[in-house]
């Protein structure tokens, strides 16, 4: 069977992100953490205290989607909500302690994945990789 586009760039780049999202979603599991949710907290971890919609646009997650995320990660402790001063139809999200205990195991286990995927590749390459992605992420949202 055939399928040309299989090797185009596009293609290239959803199954690379497919494949790290499943081997980070394996190593999660122990933790009962999904890779989104692991985004969140990390994100928490660097920058606490945000309304709903920073991090909604710091996560590139829809707001309705991240609400949802939050409330598994509260009922599991990891995250609180409260009410903005202010403004009461805003909330913002902080991470717990609990939460905050994770961090350095959530970055190690990324960090081990893209230690795998990078493996027999140079800094200069990875360097300019992230710079080429970068780079046609930046085309592509300037062009909406």
């Amino acid at each position: 069977m055939s399928f040309k586009s299989d090797k185009s760039i596009a293609f290239m780049i959803a199954k690379t992100r497919n494949i790290l999202k499943s081997e980070l979603e394996k190593e999660l599991k122990p933790y009962s953490i999904s890779y989104a949710q692991r985004v969140i907290l990390i994100r928490l971890c660097e920058k606490d205290r945000l309304t709903q919609k920073e991090l909604a646009q710091d996560t590139y997650f829809e707001q309705s989607n991240l609400t949802l995320m939050l409330d598994k990660l509260e009922l599991k402790g990891l995250v609180k909500r409260e009410p903005k001063e202010n403004d009461r139809r805003a909330y913002l999200v902080m991470i717990t302690e609990k939460g905050r205990e994770l961090e350095d195991e959530l970055i190690k286990l990324g960090e081990n994945i893209i230690e795998k995927a990078f493996k027999g590749i140079s800094s200069e390459e990875k360097e300019g990789m992230t710079h080429l992605l970068q780079t046609i992420y930046e085309n592509l949202r300037n062009a909406l």
